[in-house]
């Protein structure tokens, strides 16, 4: 039988729910411009009803609220995290890639490198006119000299962009690190109030938006699970869930551990032109030991860190490659190791730094110098590098043994393929551009003889670790080159210059030849119309002339930058459409809200009037009867 004071009770709870509601949307209210918070909604149902054993059978006793839960939708929070962290990494190559092209278009303007070969150009015109006038040999080994300055500062500005870069990446670690910190915490205080009071709503919301932040650095994947007490039929819910957050494939946190990266610099380049330490991330393991490597290279990751990392080390897919030919740990270099390319390089493509690391059959060593061998087409496919050593436990670095009979044929590499068109591309394209140039102009120069009848020397060049100018001509060889030999390999676009000697006396300047000097013929200028054919020779590189080749790097650059402009947009639009679904289901509508908040207030006002009314029967039962 149903208590007398039921319809007190059951009035109560309806102002209890009406109560619940009206809190809630005021704190829905009060929220509504937060970002990441999550619209709440109150949870009830019809309370427990009595068996009152009449004809009508039961009798309800009101509502009963059974929580406070946030409107989220999660495979929209998947999405959006999954095409956000896309977009900021193609948004990462493009931002990038146009500072690099800022450097080009410097090189294009009105002191850029159109009108320093139009004054290298001039110059040669006017010293055509008068050989062996002085100011005009002055005049043209200046504008040669400002040209090279000008590539010099492109390749400094280059590595100054790989040193931003580079220090952008430690700082983004940190922000990880943060941030899994952050998770992990929360993870705590959610699982300690969920098991014992119900959604931690707010405390959630927070969590979400550290997981959406981190969604811009790396792609993330997020597993919740109900954590269960106890096992098989006895499995009780806790009321909690275990989250785990992923970075790739990895496991950055969960309820257990709160996982860190870290970053440490390389102890040798991986190509030619690379600054000193580039940072390589790491887990941190045992002890703040390092641990395993995070590979953002893998396809299975994405984000902002990705997008700068494929800039500061992309190589256009384009990475040394080939197989082990011989081995040998008993030379006088120490441990040597002999690579057959699968295609032959250029000299003036040469890419390789003189020490580094190369990888033998999936296995990681150090080397210290290299010889490599022309093949019939003028091409390096051979390789020995020398002084092959490992890591021993204390880090120390010992000479390599090998097993020739395992390792031989299989595949040796060096550095990773990145399928972006990054600085060391460019870079390597700069020096093709130098090299080729230098070798084209110093053939030319040196078969001439200067103004005192002296055979004439390399015209361009660059300063050795003693400062002096390297002999490129007079040691060209056509079997093979080494890592410290006077080749055109040690030219850069970072040391070109011409050559010191012809920058202090311009008597060393070659315009003729040897006869023409003996005999006295002050107009010859059989070399210096060469090397005027040559400013326009649309057969010295591929692209055609000088100024068409670096047009081709600007061009490259320009389709790059606008590809991943249209892709960063089409992502973008991508990432607007799927956050305007995920925030029609949880952001707050302040219209809504404020009808709910009369709708609550009428029921609110209707329960006290219940409640009014029953305490007048009951004062007309209790008081009045009898």
């Amino acid at each position: 039988m149903a208590s007398t004071f039921l319809g007190l009770n059951t009035g109560l709870s309806g102002l209890n729910y009406h109560q619940t509601n009206l809190n809630t949307t005021a704190h829905n209210i009060s929220n509504a411009d937060r970002e990441g918070y999550s619209r709440q909604t109150v949870l009830s149902q019809a309370a427990q009803a009595l068996r009152v054993r009449t004809s009508y059978g039961m009798m309800g006793t009101g509502v009963q609220t059974t929580g406070v839960d946030q409107l989220r939708n999660v495979y929209y929070d998947t999405k959006f995290r999954a095409s956000n962290s896309k977009m900021k990494e193609y948004s990462a190559i493009n931002e990038q890639l146009s500072q690099l092209q800022s450097y080009m278009n410097e090189m294009q303007s009105e002191s850029g490198y159109t009108k320093l070969l139009a004054e290298v150009s001039a110059a040669m015109q006017d010293l055509a006119s008068s050989p062996s006038d002085a100011t005009y040999r002055t005049q043209f080994t200046q504008a040669i000299n400002n040209f090279t300055d000008l590539i010099n500062e492109v390749a400094t500005n280059y590595q100054k962009s790989q040193t931003d870069i580079n220090n952008e990446i430690a700082i983004h670690v940190d922000t990880i690190n943060s941030i899994s910190s952050q998770i992990f915490t929360l993870n705590k205080q959610i699982m300690n109030i969920e098991t014992r009071y119900g959604n931690a709503n707010d405390l959630r919301d927070q969590r979400e938006l550290l997981v959406d932040q981190l969604s811009e650095l790396v792609n993330v994947t997020v597993v919740e699970t109900p954590l269960m007490y106890r096992e098989g039929n006895d499995e009780v819910d806790s009321g909690t869930t275990r989250y785990e957050v992923r970075i790739g494939n990895a496991l950055l946190v969960d309820d257990m551990e709160s996982r860190q990266l870290t970053v440490a610099a390389r102890s040798e380049k991986i190509n030619q032109n690379d600054i000193d330490g580039l940072y390589d991330v790491y887990w941190v393991g045992l002890n703040h030991s390092l641990g395993e490597e995070f590979n953002f290279n893998s396809r299975n990751v994405t984000g902002l860190m990705k997008g700068l990392l494929e800039v500061r080390d992309g190589n256009n897919a384009n990475p040394f490659e080939g197989t082990i030919a011989a081995m040998d740990t008993a030379t006088a270099d120490g441990s040597t190791v002999t690579i057959e390319l699968d295609e032959g390089i250029d000299i003036d493509k040469l890419n390789l730094p003189k020490e580094g690391t190369i990888t033998l059959n999936c296995k990681d060593y150090f080397y210290e110098g290299f010889e490599a061998v022309y093949d019939a087409n003028g091409k390096l496919n051979s390789f020995t590098f020398k002084n092959v050593s490992l890591e021993d436990e204390t880090g120390k670095r010992v000479p390599a043994q090998f097993n020739a009979a395992i390792d031989v044929g299989r595949p040796a590499s060096m550095g990773d393929s990145i399928d972006c068109k990054g600085i060391p591309y460019y870079m390597t394209e700069l020096n093709e551009f130098v090299r080729t140039f230098s070798t084209y102009m110093n053939d030319i120069f040196t078969e001439g003889a200067d103004a005192n009848g002296d055979p004439g020397m390399d015209l361009f060049t660059a300063a050795d670790v003693y400062g002096k100018d390297y002999v490129l001509t007079a040691n060209k060889s056509t079997t093979g080159i080494t890592s410290v030999d006077s080749t055109y390999y040690q030219i850069t676009a970072l040391n070109w210059s011409i050559n010191q000697e012809i920058a202090r006396d311009q008597s060393k300047l070659v315009v003729s030849y040897k006869e023409d000097i003996e005999q006295l013929n002050k107009d010859a200028k059989g070399v210096l119309d060469k090397m005027i054919y040559g400013m326009t020779d649309q057969n010295m590189y591929s692209q055609g002339t000088v100024a068409q080749f670096l047009q081709a790097v600007t061009t490259s650059q320009a389709v790059d930058i606008s590809k991943f402009e249209s892709f960063a947009n089409n992502m973008d639009e991508v990432t607007t459409v799927i956050n305007n679904q995920r925030m029609s289901v949880s952001s707050v509508d302040t219209n809504e809200e404020a009808a709910a908040l009369v709708m609550y207030q009428n029921g609110y006002n209707l329960a006290s009037k219940v409640i009014s009314v029953m305490n007048e029967v009951y004062d007309k039962l209790i008081n009045q009867t009898g």
